[in-house]
C-alpha cells in the first residue's frame, strides 16, 4: 500500500472528497499520512501519527476509551471490519476540533490477523455546531409548545402563573421563578407576587415589595421595556450597597427579569432569582422572554375568561352595567332589547327589529356569508350559537367579537352577548407568526447543513460542460437526504452520481454526507460503476451508513465517449442527443441500499455521441402524488428535448422550471447535467476491386458505418443508392478491356449533418462511356438524391463527387 501508484490513489481521493487519508499498520502502530491528516492532529509536515499517541495526547479524554475500543472491534476478525467514529482532536491553539474517521480493517494470514487500517477524515466541528443548535431549538420550542398545551388547559389565572413559573424555574434549575405584577401607590411601584416556585430550600417569595429597595436605576430599565440580566449581585455596580442588602436578605445573588408591558404601561415581570452568582446565557434569556410572551397572555386570556362567566352571570340581572352587547330576542329573532353598548359602541338606535338584520348591518364584508349561514343554521335547528366576526364600530373600523346567542324560557327567548377580544385576536396571530418564523429559523439552519455537505463545484473539463442545482423540499419546510457530487478518477475519467438517503431532517442530511463522502473515496479504488455501489453496500452496513437509500453512478471516458454505469433502485439516467433522439438508460440497473450485501451489482456500457446530453436526477423531480411515475418521466424526457440547445447550468433551471419544483416540490430536487463535445465522427474509407460482386460488401459496410453514427432512416436508403451508382459505373467504364483496378470510396460527415461522397478510379474512361454514364440513369438518380455534383476526368483517373444532404432536407 506504499507505492507510488497507491499514493496517486490516495492522493485523488483525497483532492474528491476534501479529507485526509491514512493507512495505519497495526503491528507497527504507526500511519502513513497525508498532509491534510496531519494538519488535522495538529502535526507538522513529516509528523508521525499513531495509535498511542493519539490516545495519549491527541484526542479528548472522554472520546478515548470509546475509540480504543472501536478500533479494536474494527481488527477483530469476527467483526464487521468497519471504523467510523466522531472524535474531538487537539488543536495547535489547544482547544478542539471535531474529526469524523471512517477506515476498514485489511487481514493477512490464516487465521487472519489485522495488518492495517486504511481510511479517511474530515474536520467536522461546523456540522457538530449545527447539530447542537438545532438540538437545542428543537428543545426550547418542544418546551414552548407543551408549556402552552398546558396553560391552555387551565383557566384561573393564578393557577396559569404558578404552572409557567414551575415548569421554567424547573427547565433552568433556577432557584425560585415568579410573576412580579406591578401596581403604583404613593410610595412608588409595589411588585406583588401571588405564586412562586421556589427550589428545595429556598424560601417562597410570595409576598409584596416596594421595587425601588432592590434597585431604583435597574427598574428603570424594566420600566423602559428591557430585560434586566445580572449576574453577580456582590459586584454588579449598578447596585448600591443597601441595594444589595435588600437582594442578600430575600436569599438572591443573580437573576434575570422580562418585563410586560401593555399599552405603554410597565405591568409586570417574569422572574427568576439564582441563590449563587449565575452567567445567563443568550439562549436562556431567549427562552425567559418567549415564556413570558405566551404565558402572560394565557394570564391574561384565563383572566379574561373568569371576567366573561362572572359577567354573564351578572348580565342576567344587570344587562346595562355590562361592557360587552347584549339583546334579548324572541324566537323568531324581534329583538325585545339592547343595552346602551350598542349606541355607544357600534352607534345603533335602540329599540325594536330583527337581530339578524341588526348584526348583518354591521358585519365585515368578510366575515358576512360565513357568520349569517351559521346564524340561519343555528336559528333552524334551534341550537345555540357560537361565532367569531369583525363588527363595525361607531368610527367605522372593525373589531373582533366573539358573539354568543343561547335559547331560554324554553326556547321562547335568545339572549345575546358580543364580547369584545380584538385584543386576544392579535396575541393568537402574533403568537402563530412566530411559531412559524422559529419553524423557518430552524429550516434555515438545517438548510445550511445540508448544502455544507453538499459539493461547492462540479468538475472543471475544457469542452464539457457540467452544472448541478439542488433544492430543499417545500412540505413542512424539511430537508432531505439528496446528493450529488461529481470527480475526476485516474486516467482522466469523469465520475458523476446522484443519490438519495430515505427519511428527512438532520439524521437524513447527516447520512446523505456520510454517503457521498464515501462514494468519492471509494471511487477511485472501483473497478467501475458496478464494483463501487457494491462497495457502498459494505459501507451502509457497517456504522454511520444508511438502512435505504438509492443511487446512480456513471463513469465517463471522455477519449472513447464510453459511458459505463449503473443504478441502485434509482430513477434511470437520461440521454438527449444533439438532434433531439432520446433514450432512458434502464440498464445496469439493481435493488435500493438497504445495509446488506446482495453481491456484484450489474452495469452496463453506452457510448455517448457528439454533444449528446446526460442527465441525472433524483426522484423529486419527477414523482407527484396521485400519477404514475411514467408520467413524470414523459414531462422530464420532453422538457430535456426542448431545453437540449441551452447551457448544463440553463437546462438544469429550465427543468425545475419546467417541472414545477417550486410550486409541487414534496421532496429534496437534484438535478445534475454533462453536455458532451460537438464533434463529427470519422470518414467512411473503403478500396475495392473494380467486380460488381464487392457492390454488395461495400453497401453492408457503408450501413454499418452510418448507423454507428445515427440510426436508420429514410436518408440511409438515399446514401446507399448514390454512392453504389456512382461506384458502379466506375466499375463498368473505367478498367473496359483493361484487367480491373480498384476504386476509392470515402465519406466524410460533416458538421452541419450533411455527408461529402468521393468516389475515385484509376482507369481511363472512353468519352463516349462517360457521356452515357453520367448525362443518362446514373447521373438522374445520383443528382435526384444529392447536390454539388463533380466530374472530373484525368489521364491519370477519374473523381465523383457529390454532398448527401442533412437528415429531413432535400436536394
Amino acid at each position: 500500500m506504499t507505492g507510488t501508484s497507491e499514493q496517486e490513489r490516495l492522493q485523488v481521493a483525497l483532492d474528491a472528497a476534501g479529507m485526509g487519508t491514512f493507512v495505519w499498520h497495526a503491528r507497527q502502530d504507526y500511519a502513513e499520512s497525508d498532509p491534510r491528516m496531519l494538519e488535522l492532529f495538529a502535526l507538522p509536515a513529516g509528523g508521525v501519527l499513531s495509535l498511542a499517541g493519539a490516545l495519549t495526547s491527541m484526542i479528548h479524554p472522554d472520546d478515548r476509551q470509546r475509540y480504543s475500543d472501536a478500533v479494536a472491534a474494527a481488527l477483530d476478525p469476527a467483526g464487521d471490519h468497519q471504523l467510523a467514529q466522531d472524535i474531538r482532536v487537539r488543536r495547535r491553539d489547544d482547544g478542539y476540533r471535531w474529526v469524523a474517521v471512517t477506515a476498514r480493517a485489511f487481514f493477512e494470514g490464516k487465521p487472519p490477523q489485522a495488518d492495517r487500517l486504511v481510511g479517511v477524515a474530515a474536520d467536522i466541528t461546523r456540522r457538530r455546531e449545527i447539530e447542537l443548535e438545532l438540538r437545542s431549538s428543537e428543545q426550547r420550542r418542544t418546551f414552548l409548545l407543551d408549556l402552552s398545551d398546558r396553560v391552555r388547559l387551565v383557566t384561573d389565572p393564578v393557577a396559569v402563573q404558578a404552572l409557567a413559573v414551575e415548569a421554567l424555574g424547573v427547565r433552568l434549575a433556577a432557584s425560585r421563578a415568579m410573576y412580579l405584577e406591578v401596581s403604583s401607590g404613593s410610595d412608588g411601584d409595589m411588585y406583588t407576587v401571588e405564586r412562586d416556585y421556589h427550589a428545595l430550600g429556598t424560601v417562597s417569595g410570595v409576598g409584596c415589595y416596594r421595587a425601588d429597595d432592590f434597585g431604583a436605576t435597574l427598574f428603570d430599565e424594566l420600566r423602559a421595556g428591557r430585560t434586566l440580566v445580572v449576574a453577580d449581585v456582590a459586584t454588579d455596580p449598578r447596585l448600591t450597597p443597601d441595594e444589595r442588602v435588600s437582594y442578600q436578605r430575600i436569599g438572591v445573588a443573580a437573576y434575570a427579569a422580562v418585563p410586560l408591558i401593555k399599552d405603554g404601561r410597565h405591568v409586570a415581570a417574569l422572574v427568576l432569582h439564582q441563590a449563587a452568582a449565575r452567567d445567563w446565557d443568550d439562549q436562556e434569556i431567549t427562552l425567559v422572554e418567549e415564556v413570558a410572551e405566551r404565558t402572560w397572555a394565557a394570564v391574561e386570556r384565563a383572566r379574561a375568561q373568569d371576567a366573561l362567566r362572572e359577567s354573564e352571570a351578572r348580565f342576567r340581572q344587570v344587562l346595562q352595567a355590562a361592557p360587552q352587547l347584549i339583546w334579548v330576542s324572541q324566537a323568531d329573532g324581534a329583538v325585545e332589547m339592547l343595552n346602551d353598548n350598542w349606541s355607544t359602541i357600534i352607534g345603533a338606535a335602540t329599540g325594536t327589529g330583527d337581530d339578524r338584520e341588526l348584526l348583518a348591518g354591521i358585519l365585515h364584508a368578510g366575515d358576512a356569508d360565513g357568520f349569517l349561514a351559521a346564524w340561519d343554521s343555528s336559528r333552524a335547528a334551534g341550537s345555540a350559537f357560537d361565532q367569531q366576526a369583525r363588527l363595525r364600530m361607531r368610527d367605522g373600523t372593525y373589531r373582533w367579537y366573539l358573539i354568543r346567542v343561547v335559547g331560554y324560557q324554553g326556547g321562547t327567548k335568545r339572549f345575546g352577548v358580543a364580547t369584545d377580544i380584538h385584543d386576544r385576536h392579535s396575541a393568537e396571530e402574533r403568537a402563530l407568526a412566530e411559531q412559524t418564523e422559529a419553524r423557518e429559523r430552524d429550516h434555515r439552519t438545517a438548510l445550511q447543513l445540508q448544502r455544507a455537505l453538499l459539493p461547492t463545484r462540479t468538475v472543471e473539463r475544457p469542452g464539457f460542460d457540467i452544472a448541478a442545482r439542488y433544492e430543499a423540499g417545500s412540505v413542512a419546510l424539511v430537508v432531505g437526504g439528496d446528493w450529488y457530487d461529481t470527480f475526476e478518477l485516474p486516467g482522466g475519467s469523469i465520475g458523476l452520481t446522484v443519490g438519495d438517503v430515505v427519511g428527512h431532517g438532520l439524521s437524513a442530511a447527516t447520512t446523505m454526507g456520510k454517503m457521498r463522502i464515501a462514494m468519492g473515496a471509494l471511487a477511485p479504488h472501483a473497478a467501475g460503476p458496478g464494483a463501487l455501489l457494491t462497495d457502498l453496500d459494505g459501507f451502509a452496513a457497517g456504522s454511520g451508513g444508511s438502512d435505504f437509500a438509492t443511487a446512480c453512478y456513471a463513469l465517463l471516458d471522455p477519449a472513447s465517449r464510453q459511458l459505463r454505469h449503473a443504478c441502485a433502485g434509482h430513477p434511470p439516467m437520461l440521454v438527449v442527443t444533439a438532434d433531439g433522439r432520446t433514450r432512458w438508460l434502464t440498464d445496469g440497473g439493481s435493488a435500493p441500499i438497504t445495509g446488506k450485501q446482495i453481491g456484484a451489482r450489474p452495469e452496463a456500457i453506452e457510448t455517448l455521441e457528439p454533444g449528446a446530453l446526460l442527465l441525472l436526477y433524483s426522484d423529486g423531480l419527477v414523482e407527484r402524488r396521485g400519477e404514475p411515475l411514467t408520467a413524470g418521466l414523459d414531462r422530464l424526457r420532453q422538457a430535456a428535448l426542448e431545453l437540449r440547445h441551452g447551457s448544463a447550468a440553463e437546462i438544469c433551471d429550465g427543468l425545475f422550471a419546467a417541472m414545477g419544483v417550486a410550486e409541487q416540490r414534496s421532496d429534496d430536487v437534484v438535478a445534475l447535467c454533462l453536455r458532451m463535445p460537438a464533434g463529427t465522427a470519422a470518414a467512411f474509407h473503403r478500396t475495392l476491386t473494380a467486380d460488381k460482386r464487392e457492390l454488395s460488401r461495400l453497401r453492408g459496410a457503408l450501413q454499418a458505418w452510418r448507423r454507428a453514427i445515427q440510426p436508420a432512416d429514410r436518408d440511409e436508403a438515399d446514401m446507399l443508392l448514390a454512392v453504389n451508382e456512382a461506384c458502379a459505373n466506375a466499375i463498368e467504364h473505367a478498367y473496359r478491356g483493361r484487367e480491373p483496378g480498384t476504386v476509392e470510396v470515402t465519406v466524410s460527415p460533416d458538421a452541419d449533418g450533411t455527408y461529402l461522397a468521393s468516389i475515385r478510379d484509376f482507369g481511363r474512361w472512353q468519352e463516349s462511356a462517360a457521356s452515357s454514364a453520367y448525362r443518362g440513369r446514373g447521373l438522374g438518380i445520383i443528382r435526384s438524391l444529392s447536390h454539388g455534383f463533380e466530374y472530373r476526368s484525368t489521364p491519370a483517373g477519374t473523381l465523383v463527387q457529390f454532398r448527401l444532404p442533412a437528415k429531413g432536407t432535400t436536394a
